[in-house]
């Protein structure tokens, strides 16, 4: 039996046989004499390198190496301690003929009566390629696991229940590596006696279900730092199906749960805040329809003085040719009566002018059944001895004849908006033949309801502006800006309509759209 390099040396300067073994040994063999010079190398040294036998003999040892320094580093570390008789086995990298390095396991022994080294070598470069991955996934595994601060453990089942953690479970948990041992009891003591007992019981259902098992559950650190963790558990078993550890990972969620409580206060204050808003702007639209509800006032008071100057004036005629009549003794009774009619008839009509206008401005709380024709003409009963007065044509054109259910004195207050609206406009920019058209038409499922002028239209700059609150062109002249904005929320807020504005080629047309369902 071969028990040693230096007798294999022997026995291949001595034996034919064992030239045989040499040569059909699948273990890499070659010779270098003292100044390592390869003077023989068996087929699987010359596999190894890559290079034929003719190519590799009497070639220097430095035709093996990857550099230069690596073939001096050598014969300091292995080449001049073999020939002083001394052991050795080490692993080594070497040059492929290709180029590339191959890592050899290389054992040698010194041949002292020819002063030669013999070499025997394995190729191991799969598995140093092997460790080396391992290492850069290792390495791969804990960067991604510190940045992410996530961490790997696992539970034996023995009769301590240790516990084996990755760098960053220590991390996570504000340990040593060098100090502190893991283990499922110590595990206990960063717990809460809750959360103890909910991990125990998830621990025995994953070790029964064999799937994966979350838990979630806070932290105290020994500084009293709390963290906030997020673990996965599975059980792994033997060949006889028998448990034998937990394995699982740790997240520290602990930014997350900040973040979780950050949203939660911004929700909160934000919900705060918008019902703080929105009680100023019901406050703000309360003051809003008071001052609308002012502006009409004035505007009722207005059309009811006009409407009253001339009935007023009829009566106070009467009442002046009766009294001369009376003082000159020329009073007859039948021409008495018939003048006492006049008057009665005049404060009929007064009075009627009142119901009119309490009718009209009367808030209705239920939808009722009624036509954008009975609209139109309630409204312009209020509004048209003024506009006659004026000289401003009214002209309409009913076309839709359908009936809707809304608000229908609200719809009459919005259309006496857009129609005083008009009659400002006109009577502002001086128009010759002014005139207000007023058209009603129909589709399948709205009603239209049109008001136009000739007072030469809104400005561009300001028509996206006109349904604003406050809003109004005629500061000058003390112009509230909330007749169009209450027109639009009647509209479009109480009715479920649509009102919009655009310009024609004569002036300003407003357009009423309602659901007729």
């Amino acid at each position: 039996m071969v028990t040693s390099v230096n007798e294999t040396a022997q026995l291949y300067k001595k034996s034919e046989r064992f030239k045989q073994l040499f040569n059909n040994s699948g273990v890499g063999i070659f010779i270098v004499d003292k100044d390592r010079i390869i003077i023989e190398s068996n087929a699987t040294c010359c596999k190894i390198f890559g290079y034929t036998y003719e190519e590799l003999i009497h070639q220097s040892a430095l035709t093996m190496h990857l550099s230069y320094a690596s073939y001096v580093n050598f014969a300091n570390i292995a080449f001049n301690k073999v020939r002083q008789n001394e052991a050795l086995n080490l692993e080594y990298p070497f040059r492929h003929k290709e180029g590339h390095a191959i890592w050899l396991r290389i054992a040698g022994d010194s041949i002292p009566s020819n002063e030669e080294v013999l070499w025997t070598i394995t190729d191991i470069t799969s598995r140093r390629e092997a460790q080396e991955q391992l290492k850069d996934s290792m390495a791969l595994l804990r960067d991604a696991e510190a940045i992410a601060h996530f961490g790997s453990w696992e539970i034996l089942l023995n009769e301590n229940n240790t516990m084996k953690w990755s760098e960053e479970m220590y991390r996570i948990y504000g340990e040593e590596p060098n100090t502190f041992r893991p283990s499922l009891k110590k595990l206990e003591q960063f717990l809460s006696e809750e959360d103890i007992e909910r991990m125990r019981k998830i621990n025995r259902k994953a070790l029964q279900s064999g799937v994966d098992e979350e838990l979630a559950y806070e932290i105290v650190r020994k500084n009293g730092t709390r963290v906030y963790i997020h673990t996965h558990r599975k059980a792994i078993y033997n060949d006889n199906g028998v448990p034998i550890k937990l394995v699982g990972t740790t997240l520290d969620i602990t930014k997350q749960k900040e973040n979780e409580l950050k949203i939660q206060y911004l929700n909160e204050s934000l919900s705060l805040e918008v019902a703080l808003q929105l009680e100023k702007l019901r406050e703000k639209d309360k003051q809003l329809q008071y001052q609308s509800r002012l502006a009409q006032m004035g505007e009722t008071l207005s059309m009811i003085a006009h409407q009253w100057r001339q009935p007023l004036a009829a009566i106070s005629a009467t009442t002046s040719f009766l009294l001369a009549k009376l003082m000159l003794e020329q009073v007859h009774p039948n021409e008495f009566k018939e003048e006492i009619e006049h008057i009665e008839s005049y404060s009929a009509h007064l009075s009627h002018t009142i119901d009119d206008f309490k009718n009209f401005f009367k808030a209705t709380k239920q939808k009722e059944l009624t036509s954008l024709e009975r609209i139109v003409k309630k409204t312009l009963a209020i509004v048209s001895p003024v506009l006659n007065n004026r000289n401003i044509l009214i002209t309409t054109e009913f076309l839709c004849h359908k009936e809707l259910v809304t608000f229908e004195n609200e719809l009459g207050q919005a259309l006496l908006n857009i129609i005083k609206n008009a009659e400002d406009a006109l009577i502002e920019h001086h128009i010759i033949e002014p005139f207000i058209s007023i058209k009603t038409y129909a589709s399948d499922t709205h009603a239209y309801l049109v008001v136009e002028d000739n007072a030469g239209g809104i400005a561009e700059c300001v028509m996206p502006k006109i349904f604003e609150p406050y809003f109004s062109t005629k500061l000058h002249k003390d112009g509230s800006g909330i007749g169009l904005c209450m027109s639009k929320t009647i509209v479009e807020e109480h009715c479920g309509g649509h009102l919009y504005a655009k310009n024609s080629a004569k002036g300003a047309r407003f357009t009423f759209s309602l659901p007729l369902s």
